[in-house]
């Protein structure tokens, strides 16, 4: 998601045109090292008077209290019908990852921090020089230090799983690593790349400096750009087995949430028309439907206490709270020490009470 401070929009800091163009090759750096993070470009620049949050959520949907996004797992096929407060939305059912919310994804703070930013400027020397050499492991060992920083210092970039599961956060970082590897040492994926760097290089400006606006006329070429990046990303992840490495299951999503990086760094620099064709070409165009009352249980979370709804025949939840997956397939627990009762997260036989801190099992107190 996007690399924007939305602390600093009150007061925006415009950036000169050398600056702009530093941070948009910046940006697509980010966006194929992590295909969702591609939004460096426009940080604390305004348009007209609209910072690049307020005009991105201009143009999208809003979610409204009592509306769902919609959409349906492509795992189990079953439609989503629990509103989410998070970007990433995971199916009421099975848990897996349904689809990504551009619009919620604007709402938070993605910006990385000084010491993320010292760690990507610091590394990237060893980077290339790993991949002159063709040492794979020494280059898939950087990118996993890289991506455990971005976890760590840009979590709202993520999905809030990585949040309390540990392993999904390894398996993440693995995954990312091994797909930057992989696309780092094809020779198609490498001169897309290059084709990017060009494209974003000749990408024209008009309008004064409070209200740059890029050209369309040189922008269209890097959404094509783009697109082939996609088509050689993906089958590159699938041929290699990268694919099955995603520990949210959704290789259905990946281009999705490219796009989504994309939009985000690059809206607020067109003008309205631009801005609406790219949402539709990149089938970002939200829409919410109302939520239908369904049939289910009020629970409680095991990890944080917050409440969930488990809908009849779901069995498997992501917290929105927390990001643990819970399993609401089996029965509550109780704690025998302040009664409360909680859904234990998927796998888990104990946690620790959200509510008094005091360690429960399934049969009881340890």
């Amino acid at each position: 998601m996007g690399l924007f401070d939305k602390k600093s929009q009150d007061q925006p800091q415009q950036p000169s045109m050398a600056d702009m163009v530093k941070m948009a090759m910046q940006m697509q750096t980010d966006m194929l090292q992590q295909q969702s993070a591609m939004a460096d470009a426009t940080a604390g620049t305004t348009v007209g008077t609209m910072t690049w949050a307020r005009k991105v959520m201009g143009l999208l949907s809003p979610p409204q209290p009592g509306f769902v996004k919609r959409c349906s797992c492509g795992i189990c096929g079953a439609p989503k019908k629990l509103p989410t407060t998070q970007a990433y939305v995971y199916c009421d059912y099975c848990g897996a990852l349904a689809d990504f919310d551009l619009r919620r994804a604007c709402e938070s703070d993605t910006m990385p921090g000084p010491e993320y930013m010292r760690l990507v400027n610091g590394a990237q020397a060893q980077v290339g020089a790993a991949q002159a050499a063709g040492d794979r492991e020494g280059y898939k060992a950087l990118q996993r230090q890289i991506f455990d920083a971005y976890v760590t210092h840009v979590p709202n970039a993520v999905s809030h799983r990585a949040r309390n599961d540990a392993s999904y956060r390894a398996a993440y970082i693995n995954y990312m690593a091994e797909s930057a590897t992989v696309r780092a040492f094809d020779d198609e994926a490498v001169r897309l790349e290059a084709e990017m760097r060009d494209r974003v290089m000749g990408l024209r400006y008009s309008g004064s400096m409070m209200a740059q606006q890029g050209e369309l006329e040189t922008f269209w070429p890097m959404v094509d750009t783009l697109e082939r990046q996609l088509v050689v990303f993906n089958a590159l992840n699938k041929s290699s087995g990268v694919a099955e490495m995603d520990p949210d299951r959704a290789q259905h999503l990946t281009s999705k949430m490219a796009w989504s990086g994309f939009a985000q760094g690059w809206l607020p620099m067109l003008p309205d028309d631009g801005a609406q064709q790219l949402l539709a070409r990149a089938g970002l165009t939200n829409e919410y439907v109302a939520v239908q009352v369904e049939e289910g249980q009020p629970r409680k979370c095991g990890g944080c206490g917050g409440e969930i709804h488990a809908l009849d025949g779901a069995k498997a939840v992501v917290c929105d709270g927390c990001g643990r997956t819970l399993d609401v397939g089996a029965a509550e627990i109780p704690c025998v020490n302040c009664g409360a009762h909680m859904t234990l997260p998927a796998g888990a036989e104990r946690t620790t009470c959200p509510f008094c801190s005091v360690n429960v099992e399934k049969v009881g107190i340890l």
